[in-house]
């Protein structure tokens, strides 16, 4: 039978609800309702943005096009914080500018397009990817006019002062933080019908808005330089802006080296302790393989590690502190120093030159983060493995079940190759399946090593371990078949029982274990046997998902 005829068919639904189930399958009426009328705010923000825009003077417009196109490159690069999932970017350094130099509107359009340009980097739901760009022009929009708002009621009174727009500024930063973040943070709280909670709120998203009460200065800075100096202010500006984020970026990134070195040798030192219940459970053999590979993979990251670190402390990005403290120097006539004075007009020059090697230092730097995430992603997995050993929660995933099989075998290589056992591989044509792949690699991993210690105890026979991986009616069937010394019929109803063994150092927790996890998925792990020396038969029966196909079990 083919595999996909055992999969019910869909029954034909409206075209409008499939669209729905789509964007939204894990949306209850709260979170749908909010979704839609959030974007229909933002859509009239962003159309009220647009007949604003189109009133101005063609300067305005090239201003607004350049800054947004400089919000949206920003956007690109983000820079992420340490110990944290948040990560702000210098795009609403401009957005912010914009906003004192044309107003609400113009900085409700450029947040719009920074938003869409983050979203579709960060996000793969098109949900997302839509209401984004909505939350960031409504949040500016109200923000911004409230800003504008107070800053005309200051100029009403008579009172105008730098200082005070540095304020004002600074509270429309934090403002637009707060409004902003709540709405994004609004869906998932109504999925999940939970309240706001303000500490945890603080906790995940407070430097968040220290990070956009610093942008909201450095806009405000630059748009009093503007007023007094001209663009060229501005111009001068983006590359120091570029080598602070970068050297920002470096700094957090070594940070994250070092926070990933440091969490690789707790998840050693957890591996280590991890042997020693192993031993107890019964499962010391493969505690000690972890224990191995991790060793194996933490010698990789202390050499990528070693190697960033060398990099930052070599950087360029020493030489910002001297242009920093030239162009301090003429803090008041920064201008005609850039346009006159014969070091200044080598100044810019002299940035790009620097921002181009600090470039080059990124892009090294980041090809050794590569590394380290990949070393760091192969503890993880070699981790993993051990906990849904232990009794991990389940995780689904595409499966190629062949690839999976001989993953296993690699596991016990070497004490295969030890007694020179012959291994057949009996493999059909098996389409990708939706498996718990750690739980079912460490079934494999458990009837493998007890096929080669049935063998191991009829040293003089001849013995081949025979692998067969097929499709059997609805379900995948693996079977484990060895030479060795078998199992007496009075054992076979006994062998999954918890604490039975037949192994000296045994613990009796392995196949215990292992049918437990096969009855978690949904299947079935049996043993089979024509009595005492003549090998046995292990079957895995687990129920067949191709890829393709929906789990009910999770969302979209």
């Amino acid at each position: 039978m083919d595999a996909k005829s055992c999969l019910l068919p869909e029954l034909p639904t409206p075209w409008w609800l499939r669209l729905h189930r789509q964007l939204m399958p894990d949306y209850n009426r709260k979170a749908a309702a909010y979704w839609w009328g959030t974007v229909a705010l933002g859509a009239g923000v962003l159309a009220l943005s647009l007949h604003h825009i189109a009133g101005l003077a063609p300067t305005a417009w090239a201003q607004i096009v350049v800054a947004t196109l400089l919000a949206m490159v920003a956007g690109m690069v983000p820079v992420r914080i340490p110990r944290s999932t948040n990560s702000f970017t210098a795009g609403e350094i401009f957005i912010f500018l914009l906003l004192l130099m044309h107003g609400a509107e113009a900085a409700a359009l450029a947040a719009a397009c920074e938003a869409l340009v983050g979203s579709w980097r960060s996000s793969r739901r098109w949900t997302s990817r839509i209401v984004s760009p909505a939350i960031a022009a409504l949040a500016m929009f109200c923000a911004g006019t409230l800003l504008q708002s107070g800053l005309a009621a200051l100029r009403a009174a008579g009172l105008q002062h730098d200082g005070l727009l540095l304020i004002g500024a600074i509270g429309f930063a934090l403002a637009y933080f707060v409004l902003s973040t709540v709405l994004v943070t609004m869906v998932p709280r109504l999925k999940r019908n939970e309240p706001l909670d303000l500490r945890a709120f603080l906790d995940a998203f407070g430097w968040l808005g220290i990070a956009y009460a610093g942008n909201a200065s450095v806009a405000t800075f630059l748009y009093l330089s503007f007023r007094q100096s001209g663009i060229v202010v501005v111009i001068a500006a983006v590359p120091i802006i570029v080598i602070l984020l970068t050297t920002g970026h470096y700094f957090f990134r070594r940070e994250e080296a070092e926070e990933a070195v440091r969490k690789a040798r707790e998840q050693q030192a957890a591996q280590r302790q991890m042997l020693e219940t192993a031993r107890q459970a019964g499962m010391a053999e493969i505690a000690t393989n972890v224990l191995h590979n991790v060793g194996n993979v933490l010698n990789s990251v202390n050499v990528s590690a070693e190697l960033i670190a060398a990099r930052v402390r070599e950087s360029e990005s020493v030489g910002l502190a001297r242009a920093v403290k030239l162009m301090d120097g003429h803090r008041g006539d920064l201008g005609d120093y850039l346009m006159r004075d014969p070091r200044g007009r080598m100044l810019p020059g002299y940035l790009a030159q620097l921002a181009q090697a600090l470039q080059e230092e990124r892009q090294a730097v980041a090809a050794e983060l590569d590394a380290l995430t990949k070393s760091v992603k192969h503890i993880k997995q070699i981790v993993a493995t051990q906990q849904s050993y232990a009794g991990a929660s389940s995780i689904v995933e595409t499966v190629q079940v062949l690839e999976l099989v001989e993953d296993a075998l690699r596991i016990d290589t070497g004490g295969l190759r030890g007694h020179d056992v012959p291994i057949v591989r009996v493999f059909e044509r098996v389409p990708p399946l939706l498996l718990d792949k750690h739980r079912v690699l460490l079934i494999l991993v458990n009837l493998i090593r007890n096929a080669r210690y049935a063998m191991q105890r009829v040293p003089d026979g001849v013995h081949q371990l025979i692998l067969h991986v097929g499709v059997v009616g609805c379900r995948l069937q693996v079977r484990v078949a060895d030479t060795g010394e078998g199992i007496a019929p009075e054992h076979l109803t006994r062998i999954f029982a918890h604490g039975f063994t037949t192994k000296k150092d045994g613990h009796g927790f392995g196949l215990h274990s292992c049918v437990l996890a096969a009855q978690e998925m949904g299947g079935t792990l049996t043993a089979d046997s024509g009595g005492p020396g003549r090998g046995a038969v292990f079957t895995l029966e687990l129920p067949l998902q191709t890829a393709g196909a929906t789990d009910p079990r999770h969302s979209p």
